[in-house]
């Protein structure tokens, strides 16, 4: 739906059946917001009408009770008039001060239940999703707009409400006087709509076309508040450089927004003019009319009000018209994102596992998006108790190998056996139950080091004597307290408050914890030893072998002294695997790997430096 209403967008005015497609949303959007929150929702709507109603009731209360006392009428009935209307006006008063601070209360619910809703749909994506622009730029306009789009629409659907009631009500009570004013007063803003609707296409198209800046302004802003760049900017003296794309960037949005805005004021006042003309002819009429001694004072004083309800509340109607408009093409942005899983979910397996014996690779390739194939026709095994090592140059489809293996890709071709059970057949959690992963870009969680830690196994989080264990195994002693007790309660990194800020290598031995954390059967870390010194390096993969005993361990390892501990070695080149076996039969068998290692132990000679 939202791109079919971008494309009619795109091709010119505003038409009938647009608009029709806007309001034909609004149900959908009525049920989005009453799963916020329902009472406060269906509140604020019945407040909407009350708030409508009253003004015409107090206009008329205030007409009856001036002509009773132009007629010297009984005065007690004057005095009851009075008091009706002073109720009245409290009364108003009341419900006014009663829609505000529901909707204050429901503005907080609607901006953190939405962008949990939003939260929730992204990591129920696959990781594919995650690697296209167009995706980005969809997440990007949601969550940018997200704190304030949807509570506009909802001050608009209530001020919606509430102007064509009060409107409405006060063009009947002027019909019963001058039918041909009161239909002259409705008309112009309905005329007037399609303009002004026509300024809201241009509005969310202009900031749907600059969604990709947008996203530029972000990751310069980024780069230029955070500390992991703020080093490399400041010895390359980049700054001014990236302050300058950003004001550039944000200058040519300070354009559009400025054009949209003259568009919109000259609109409006145009719009008053004409509407003001009006009311003024009709306020002389009915002065004429006082005069002749057709109507009585109270009478004129409340057409007057009536006309001052009606140019106001249809202005009213324009603007909330306008942001129903201009919103309701968020909002099926929206409802497309948070029904995008529904459209995209492959059917995953129901099958159980326990602890997994043997992994088969058979016939696999797989390819990204607008690209050639990554993995061609790759066949391997995995057995409990061995350990495995990946190896081969860069862009050889390592990495790659072992997200298929976690089961964050689907393959194109072929199948992945666990326990000689089609992996699309498993059910995905009982899968990852049993699975324990370390990336190669692994997350450095801005926490304490124990969630940091117990993310590994969350529903043993509380479990401080492993944790304890494994922080020794890794030899974190620098993490210990004076007392020689780890601070598990420590914040990690300096986003925080008492945040500590650690080295790349301890960040990497936190993220080796947390998989080590886990008991699992099948064990995957890919370059654990990347921001490791070679006495770390010997630790880490010392815990490795003996966490993984009796287990499944695989690892991808650019130096080769770490691949020759592995029972067995795979060596693959350009998405295919090359030969597999232990580390002298490969030095004799293959050139790939044979290459590998000498760059590895190159000396200065071989340089070109012979001293």
């Amino acid at each position: 739906m939202y791109w079919e209403r971008r494309v009619d967008m795109e091709q010119g005015n505003v038409k009938l059946r647009e608009l029709w497609k806007a309001f034909g949303e609004l149900p959908k959007t009525f049920r989005l917001l009453a799963r916020v929150d329902r009472g406060c929702f269906l509140g604020l709507l019945g407040f909407s009408v009350l708030v409508g109603i009253l003004p015409i009731l107090t206009l008329y209360l205030s007409q009856e009770f001036i002509n009773s006392l132009v007629l010297h009428e009984s005065f007690r009935m004057t005095g009851i008039l009075f008091g009706i209307y002073i109720v009245a006006n409290f009364i108003a008063e009341a419900i006014g001060q009663l829609q505000a601070y529901v909707q204050s209360r429901y503005q907080y619910l609607l901006q953190y239940r939405l962008h949990y809703f939003v939260l929730d749909e992204c990591s129920k994506m696959s990781l594919r999703d995650f690697e296209t622009a167009e995706m980005y730029d969809r997440i990007e306009k949601i969550t940018g707009e997200i704190a304030y789009r949807p509570y506009q629409m909802l001050l608009s659907l209530i001020g919606m409400i509430t102007a064509v009631i009060t409107m409405l009500s006060s063009v009947c009570y002027l019909f019963f006087w001058q039918p041909l004013a009161a239909l002259i007063l409705l008309i112009v803003p309905v005329l007037s709509m399609f303009y002004y609707l026509r300024i809201g296409r241009s509005e969310f198209k202009m900031t749907w076309n600059r969604a990709k800046e947008e996203r530029k302004v972000w990751y310069l802003s980024h780069l230029l508040t955070k500390d992991f760049s703020f080093k490399e900017i400041s010895v390359l003296g980049i700054r001014d450089y990236l302050l300058e794309k950003y004001r550039k960037v944000s200058e040519g949005f300070l354009k559009q927004n400025q054009q949209i805005l003259n568009w919109k004021t000259l609109f409006q006042m145009v719009y008053e003019v004409i509407v003001q003309g009006i009311g003024f002819c009709i306020i002389g009429f009915a002065l004429f009319a006082a005069y002749t001694g057709k109507i009585l004072v109270g009478n004129v004083i409340s057409y007057i009000r009536s006309i001052g309800l009606i140019q106001s509340n249809s202005q009213q109607f324009m603007q909330n018209l306008y942001g129903i408009y201009s919103c309701s093409l968020y909002m099926d942005l929206l409802f497309s994102f948070l029904e995008y899983s529904r459209g995209q979910q492959t059917e995953e397996g129901e099958e159980k596992i326990g602890k997994i014996q043997d992994v088969v690779v058979k016939n696999l390739s797989f390819s990204y998006p607008n690209g050639g194939k990554l993995l061609k026709n790759v066949n391997l095994s995995f057995h409990r108790g061995e350990t495995v090592a990946l190896v081969g140059p860069n862009g050889s489809g390592k990495s790659t190998m072992l997200k298929l293996l976690a089961g964050l890709y689907e393959a194109d071709e072929g199948e992945i056996l666990i326990n000689g059970t089609p992996l699309k057949q498993i059910d995905r959690n009982s899968y990852h139950a049993q699975l324990s992963v370390l990336f190669q870009d692994f997350v450095k969680y801005e926490m304490t080091m124990q969630e940091n830690i117990g993310f590994g196994s969350i529903e043993k989080m509380q479990d401080t004597d492993r944790m304890k264990q494994i922080l020794d195994r890794l030899h974190l002693q620098a993490l210990k307290k004076e007392d020689q007790t780890y601070a598990l309660d420590m914040q990690l990194g300096n986003w925080f408050e008492n945040g500590r800020q650690l080295s790349q290598g301890q960040w990497q031995k936190i993220a080796l914890a947390r998989t080590y954390f886990k008991e699992a059967s099948f064990y995957i870390l890919d370059e654990p030893n990347a921001a490791l010194d070679t006495v770390s390096e010997r630790e880490v993969f010392q815990s490795f072998f003996e966490l993984s005993r009796g287990k499944i361990g695989v690892y991808i390892s650019h130096r080769l002294n770490a691949a020759q501990m592995a029972d067995k070695i795979i060596v693959m080149k350009d998405g295919e695997i090359v030969a597999v076996g232990k580390h002298e039969k490969l030095l004799a068998t293959c050139e790939v790997y044979r290459e590998l290692y000498q760059a590895e132990n190159y000396d200065r000679e071989s340089m070109g430096y012979a001293g």
